[in-house]
């Protein structure tokens, strides 16, 4: 094979430092050289793996870093009023060398053109009109496109790899690299939790400053408890990111080792443990209930369709109990999280959510505009907003409500708000009818990858979901979603790729 053939493992191995190194050099002092070494073996390591296809190369490479929350600022929010702006993670650096490469070969290599399904269609639209309202709101323009400019990359990243995926095995070895980035996810978390320390990576947007939602702050308590976060920035992110893939391994597990290969099971468990007990040390009660909803989603469909039984059901429920109550008694931050006052954290939520109200019932159809809401915050109040102190008030204009759906309306109006309810229902729906799966380990991971989804309907509830990495990794599980449907055709029908996956 010639160096010059894009598909070269020597050639991809240069572009994976050439990325890295590039990234280094436009973040300045908040990358080291570790960072620099941890791209080089990676990108030469997946390279070996993937014998040499630059596709497969940088899937496996965003699958791994996508969790990471390092990024550098390229627009950043310096306006007076707050917008998203644009961090180029690593992430969307490995992104857009996946979207070129796998361009390249199917549009000159293989010569075969793009494809577009229905749910790429209704992600487009919503992406235009994120762009439409940025374009027309007030404010600093250049941050308000580079905004909307954010979010198109979370919907790229749906897109490409949807597609980019070409066969079943591939699924398979992305599952092996998030559960490597999963266990590195958790030795970072050990360590803060013995360190009582963040442990900041170069490059994360917490590094060198202090969030005061890693501590929670319990009334009448002696002790606050230290809130771990992870490679990110917040503890909420984290527990995001194990929703995410604790669920679809919820999945694997309840399909039983009987159906599945017994290595795949075990894993499986050991993934759903490290999760869950992850998840309760984050101490996000959004994480809880979310997490709560998707594993109720994925037992319901396994009821309805028989896979699981009653006996399977009381034993999860009995494990379930006694695993809780050893985590309780361990570590009884859990319930004080439930039960203790929360440091204001409800009144706030309480006054970010009237505010937006009084935005969306001053903007009902248009909204304010896309990256706009802080700006209108300031010119816009809620009944509660006279019953605060100017000290409040002055906290209060440095967030974001707190709850996606009342975000979006207020920024893009109440149809934008219906259109993202029915897009993110139709993103969730994907795994259905579960007859479309042919085997029980894809049925599996379909299943738990919906029910994740359906997950994130509760979380956007309860948290403030903006163009960040929460968002990316919401469309990168609905894109992994998606091209498992196109793997399997539903009805079934005889095409070379089906052929192939079967």
């Amino acid at each position: 094979m010639a160096l010059t053939d894009l598909r070269h493992p020597v050639l991809g191995a240069l572009l994976g430092l050439g990325a890295g190194t590039a990234l280094l050099a436009t973040a300045g002092d908040s990358m080291t050289l570790p960072v620099l070494l941890f791209v080089a073996l990676a990108g030469l390591g997946s390279m070996v793996w993937f014998r040499g296809s630059l596709r497969r190369y940088f899937l496996v490479l965003l699958f791994f870093v996508a969790p990471f929350d390092l990024s550098k600022a390229v627009v950043p929010p310096l306006d007076r009023f707050y917008s998203p702006g644009w961090y180029l993670s690593l992430g969307q650096l490995v992104l857009l060398a996946l979207t070129v490469a796998w361009g390249v070969e199917r549009l000159l290599v293989r010569k075969v053109p793009l494809q577009r399904t229905r749910l790429d269609t209704l992600a487009f639209v919503y992406v235009a009109w994120i762009w439409c309202s940025a374009a027309m709101s007030p404010g600093d323009k250049l941050l308000l496109l580079a905004s909307a400019f954010s979010y198109t990359l979370c919907v790229l990243a749906f897109y490409v790899v949807s597609h980019a995926i070409e066969h079943i095995t591939e699924v398979r070895r992305l599952m092996q690299v998030v559960v490597v980035g999963l266990l590195l996810q958790v030795a970072h978390v050990s360590a803060q939790m013995l360190t009582r320390s963040h442990l900041p990576l170069p490059g994360s947007k917490g590094a060198g400053t202090a969030n005061a939602g890693n501590v929670a702050n319990f009334g009448g308590q002696e002790a606050a408890a230290f809130r771990p976060t992870g490679a990110f920035d917040h503890p909420n992110a984290l527990a995001d990111y194990l929703t995410l893939v604790g669920i679809p391994a919820l999945a694997l597990v309840l399909m039983g080792p009987q159906r599945i290969p017994r290595r795949t099971w075990w894993v499986a468990l050991g993934v759903f443990g490290l999760c869950s007990v992850t998840l309760l040390i984050t101490l996000s009660r959004g994480g809880w209930a979310a997490m709560a909803l998707g594993c109720l989603a994925v037992a319901v469909v396994f009821w309805r369709h028989r896979l699981i039984g009653s006996t399977h059901v009381l034993g999860a429920v009995l494990a379930g109990a006694v695993a809780l109550g050893a985590v309780l008694a361990a570590y009884p931050q859990v319930i004080w999280r439930l039960t203790e006052p929360d440091d204001r954290s409800t009144e706030s939520r309480t006054i970010l959510n009237d505010q937006a109200l009084a935005i969306i019932a001053e903007h009902p159809l248009t909204g304010a505009g896309f990256g706009a809401y802080n700006r209108a915050a300031h010119e816009i109040h809620g009944e509660k907003w006279a019953q605060i102190s100017p000290d409040y008030q002055e906290q209060i204009l440095k967030l974001v409500v707190h709850n996606h759906y009342l975000l979006v309306a207020a920024q893009l109006g109440i149809p934008a708000l219906l259109f993202w309810c029915y897009l993110l229902w139709c993103l969730a729906r994907q795994a259905w009818p579960v007859q479309r799966w042919r085997d029980p380990g894809t049925t599996a991971l379909a299943v738990g990858l919906g029910g994740a989804l359906i997950s994130q309907m509760l979380f956007l509830a309860s948290d403030n979901y903006d163009a960040d990495i929460r968002v990316f990794m919401l469309w990168l599980t609905a894109g992994l979603l998606q091209a498992l449907v196109r793997l399997r055709p539903w009805p079934a029908v005889a095409t070379p790729t089906a052929r192939s996956a079967a």
